[in-house]
């Protein structure tokens, strides 16, 4: 039994980490996306521009539906890095709201 025992703590690890790995990774996606989308605005391509705020706004919400399993440090250094994304986020929502007047 203690061997099953071990084994599923260490699947558990596992996951933890790999669903940590998974977060970090989506949010420089998301960053990426917003880099994307800022420089898309700027050209003049707003259709392009909301194409990568709509995939930033997926992966946030793909953040926000895993965030609550991982320990309460990755959490706080998640949530820190989603309140930069949606710092930059916002105003370039704002900038293509003004544009589609």
């Amino acid at each position: 039994m203690g061997t099953i025992d071990k084994e599923i703590r260490e699947l558990r690890e596992k996951t933890g980490r790999t669903r940590y790995q998974f977060l970090r990774a989506e949010l420089q996606t998301c960053f990426t996306a917003l880099e994307m989308g800022r420089y898309e605005l700027s050209v003049g391509n707003a259709t392009v521009a909301e194409r990568e705020v709509a995939a930033v706004e997926k992966g946030i919400r793909a953040i926000q539906r895993f965030l609550p399993e991982v320990s309460a440090e990755q959490r706080r250094e998640v949530e820190t890095k989603l309140a930069e994304l949606n710092e930059i986020l916002d105003p370039l929502k704002g900038e293509l709201s003004e544009q589609s007047r």
